[in-house]
């Protein structure tokens, strides 16, 4: 029996490529990558505003796509593989405007100015001059404890006696010369069995500005 040997025929080379052809593939790649890098500046352009950063990014790509394509071998050189390589490194990361966090800009608000507390109601002036006290009861004393009541208050009694008129004074009334007034008002607000105020009439024959007339009415001892 005799043994036959098989040999398989041994694979093509591939061509070599022309000095020519190969300048002409890399002609061809450098289109391709300033094609692709136009491209790229110009949406930058439009969408980016730091171009400058852009700029640099797709000069750096350029270079090295030129370099790939000076020492890329003649057979794996093409202007599709150079154009992919210039893309992947020159492709500039896209800003998603969705992916942005805007903080919530402050709500300012006018409040309206606190309104300013009230001022504490002033306390009323008071005015004491000399004062006379008249009793127009049948309560004996009663003038003199209507005295020691308008000295606790603050005022100086210059006199009492007993009220002798035919004017009748039903109830305790303080009567005042003209221009003493704010006295006989002090006199109300101080002693309060004393119920009005009125002016002098020509029934009083008493000189002094203030006469007190105190009648059954009037307490004997302060409330």
């Amino acid at each position: 029996m005799t043994d036959t040997t098989v040999t398989s025929p041994s694979p093509p080379r591939p061509p070599r490529l022309r000095p020519g052809d190969r300048l002409h593939a890399i002609a061809a790649g450098s289109i391709a990558v300033l094609a692709v890098l136009g491209c790229i500046l110009v949406v930058n352009l439009v969408n980016d505003p730091s171009a400058d950063k852009s700029a640099a990014t797709a000069a750096a790509a350029a270079a090295a796509a030129a370099s790939a394509s000076a020492h890329a071998p003649a057979a794996g050189a093409s202007p599709t593989a150079a154009a992919s390589a210039a893309a992947a490194v020159a492709r500039p990361a896209t800003s998603d405007p969705s992916a942005a966090v805007t903080s919530p800009s402050p709500r300012v608000t006018s409040q309206p100015p606190a309104a300013a507390a009230p001022a504490p109601a002033a306390a009323p002036k008071h005015v004491f001059i000399p004062i006379v006290i008249l009793n127009n009861s049948k309560i004996p004393g009663l003038a003199d404890s209507a005295r020691a009541r308008l000295e606790a208050a603050g005022f100086t009694v210059a006199r009492t006696g007993n009220y002798q008129s035919a004017y009748d004074v039903p109830e305790p009334t303080v009567f005042y010369d003209e221009g003493h007034q704010d006295a006989a008002q002090t006199v109300l607000d101080l002693i309060p069995d004393v119920k009005q105020a009125k002016p002098k009439t020509k029934n009083f024959v008493a000189d002094e500005p203030l006469i007190l007339v105190v009648t059954k009415a009037f307490s004997p001892t302060a409330p």
